[in-house]
Order: C-alpha cells, then structure tokens, then sequence
C-alpha cells in the first residue's frame, strides 16, 4: 500500500437527512475531513512535499468542501441494511485542476461506495498544487467517508 505523505484535519458534522427509506434511523454522515495528500511527478514518481509551493486548493477552502460533499451526497434509492463504517476513496487532481482517477480503496458496502464515487466524481475543479520553480504538479488525496448509526 502507498504511504502518504502530509494530512490536514478538519472536523465537521452535519445529519444528512433523506439519505435513505424511512426503516433507517436517522443516518449521520461524519466527515472528518482527514485528508492525505502524495505529491506526483509526470510518471507517478512521488515529490517530496519539501518542493510544495502552493498547495491545491477546493474553492473556498476546506470547509466549502465538507459543505459540497455533504450536501451532494446521496445514497441510490433503495433497500439497505442498518450500516456504519468507513468508505476510503483516492483521487488525483491534475495539472489543470480537474478531479481524476477517483478509486474507492476502502470498501464498505456497494451502495455506500457507489454514492462515494459518484459524489467525488461531481467536485468541481480545485486550484492544482505548484512546486518550488512554479510547475504545475498532479496531487493524489485519501478521503475517508465516515458513516455513522444513531441509536
């Protein structure tokens, strides 16, 4: 498994409402934001985060990201189990700032990975990292997806 190199912490918690049919309690979506970042040369070869000039950037920030992610999340329609757990996802964002590459690591039930993959692939495109001479660099990032039962 790849390491990866720095991690940020932004805590925010928000009930996502309607996320399922009405025999689910009410579902809360923890998304603490633990990101980690792997800086990426032209042929995947890994930069060290000591060359990071400008880190890639969600408009608005972190907390707008959190906010997009909550508010576009949706499980498909359907019948689920009662489950809580954790879906991690990775994607690249490339030179031009578009997501790309998006993977689901960390599988938690088809459903919930599915929602996952379908709300990262709706981020809009990010501000991309730069190094040191000013290059533009591709940036992979890990984001877990806590899910979160309330009794």
């Amino acid at each position: 498994m790849q390491e990866f190199g720095k991690k940020r912490n932004e805590k925010n918690t928000e009930t996502k409402k309607e996320l399922t049919q009405a025999e689910f309690k009410k579902v809360e979506f923890k998304n603490s934001l633990n990101l980690e970042y792997q800086l990426l040369g032209e042929n995947n070869e890994q930069i060290k985060f000591s060359s990071l000039r400008k880190m890639a950037e969600f408009p608005g920030g972190f907390d707008s990201l959190t906010v997009f992610i909550q508010k576009n999340f949706e499980l498909p329609k359907g019948d689920y189990k009662e489950i809580a757990g954790k879906v991690k996802s990775t994607f690249i964002i490339d030179t031009l700032g578009k997501v790309v590459d998006i993977k689901i690591v960390e599988k938690l039930e088809k459903n919930y990975d599915f929602a996952t993959y379908e709300v990262i692939s709706k981020i809009p495109n990010w501000k991309p990292a730069e190094i040191a001479n000013g290059k533009k660099v591709r940036i992979k990032i890990l984001i877990p997806f806590k899910f979160v039962l309330e009794e």
